[in-house]
């Protein structure tokens, strides 16, 4: 499509003002970096925000006792969740993946020569599989033996566990609590903030179930989490646990069944919004870094007017002309969108190295989508100047000064 004299034409002009078309192109390099930096700073944003909701689970809905009202008339009848509710939405499987109860009691531990509350919370095996916010830092969870034979183990939270035995590991912890010894079998901790909607308190151990209903009147839960296999069942998952706990209860109860459905979607679009608005304003920095090459055309224009004079009385082309310009802005677009894609992927790549505890998410299509975006802007601002160029007339410019 270009002869090789055009290509040598186009390119003399790097060679003999390298200076001039090094700032030319700075607003088309910080331009294309902008781009990819930005969507950069989206994609990272949101995956740490969305993380954030994965440790409260974004497949995660949850049930809880509100209370039991006949006729307008709030009753003290205690119509509390029970182990059988539970075992009958696991029997869901076709919405649940998991379900799993959460009984919470309280007492006092001897800490640091001081008195601090304890937060026990009874559930099964499932717990670390469906609530997802549980790291175990060393020893395990209990198992299905564990809750079956009713062990008295515990799994001990990391700042109480650092409490008590203050960086000594001595063989066969325990935990007296609820007038009861448990035997310590692991430690935990929570890897994410829970956005307020937490189980766990700095204070706070895991007994199973099925020792924690030995101290309440009946084998309550005070909230039932199940995990929904497909996100945009969620709304379905929401109504069929609560008419299933309606109908295994007594008229008027109610049960409050929430979700994370509202706060994962607002998330993704505040977060693609804030991407498209700042990629359109990385891109009026490209759109300004094209005004510069065009500027700088059209001097190039009116420096070579003679020279595109004696070319075409010798036999050039006028499309010849208006290629070997449209090529000179295709090169400089091209030479400063290449050198913007690597300032503004080598960034994040450094960042990767020194940040460690958030994922830095670099995209590949926005790097494409940004080197071309930039090439198509200085081809558009290039083509001013190359058709004037073409249209010159050959004596006129010729006789120009």
């Amino acid at each position: 499509m270009f002869p090789r004299e055009v290509f040598e034409a186009a390119f003399h002009r790097f060679r003999t003002h390298p200076l001039q078309t090094a700032l030319t192109l700075t607003g088309l390099v910080v331009g294309t970096a902008s781009i990819i930096l930005v969507v950069t700073l989206g994609l990272t944003g949101r995956g740490y925000v969305m993380s954030q909701i994965e440790g409260v689970g974004s497949h995660l809905i949850w049930a809880s006792y509100d209370g039991t009202v006949t006729s307008g008339v709030s009753r003290t009848l205690d119509d509390q969740i029970t182990d059988a509710d539970v075992r009958a939405v696991a029997a869901r499987t076709d919405l649940f993946s998991g379900v799993t109860p959460l009984v919470a009691l309280h007492d006092e531990i001897a800490v640091l020569s001081g008195v601090r509350n304890l937060t026990i919370l009874g559930t099964d095996e499932n717990y670390p599989a469906v609530r997802k916010n549980l790291r175990i830092l060393q020893g395990r969870f209990f198992d299905r033996d564990d809750v079956e034979q009713r062990a008295k183990v515990c799994v001990v939270n990391r700042e109480l566990y650092g409490k008590l035995w203050r960086g000594d590991d001595p063989p066969g912890k325990t935990v007296r609590a609820l007038d009861t010894t448990f035997r310590v079998v692991g430690e935990f901790e929570e890897p994410v903030d829970t956005l307020g909607q937490g189980d766990v308190t700095p204070d706070t151990i895991f007994i199973p179930s099925t020792v924690a209903w030995y101290f309440t009147p009946r084998r309550r839960v005070d909230t039932l989490f199940a995990e929904v296999r497909d996100f945009a069942r969620i709304p379905d998952a929401v109504e069929e646990t609560q008419k299933l706990l309606a109908e295994r209860h007594h008229t008027g109860s109610v049960y409050r069944v929430d979700s994370m459905t509202t706060v994962i979607r607002l998330a993704r679009r505040i977060s693609l919004g804030l991407i498209v608005a700042f990629v359109i304003a990385a891109g009026i920095a490209v759109v300004v870094g094209g005004v510069g090459i065009m500027n700088i055309l059209l001097a190039s224009v009116e420096q070579r007017t003679r020279e595109i004079g004696l070319r075409l009385s010798v036999g050039a082309r006028r499309r010849d002309i208006l290629r070997q310009f449209l090529l000179e802005a295709l090169m400089l677009g091209a030479a400063g969108s290449l050198i913007g894609v690597v300032l503004g992927t080598a960034i994040p790549l450094v960042l990767r190295w020194i940040v460690t505890r958030v994922a830095i998410r670099i995209s590949p299509a926005s790097a494409m989508f940004a080197f071309l975006f930039s090439c198509l802007v200085t081809l558009l601002f290039g083509a001013v100047p190359a058709y004037r160029a073409a249209r010159l007339s050959p004596t006129e410019a010729l006789r120009h000064e």
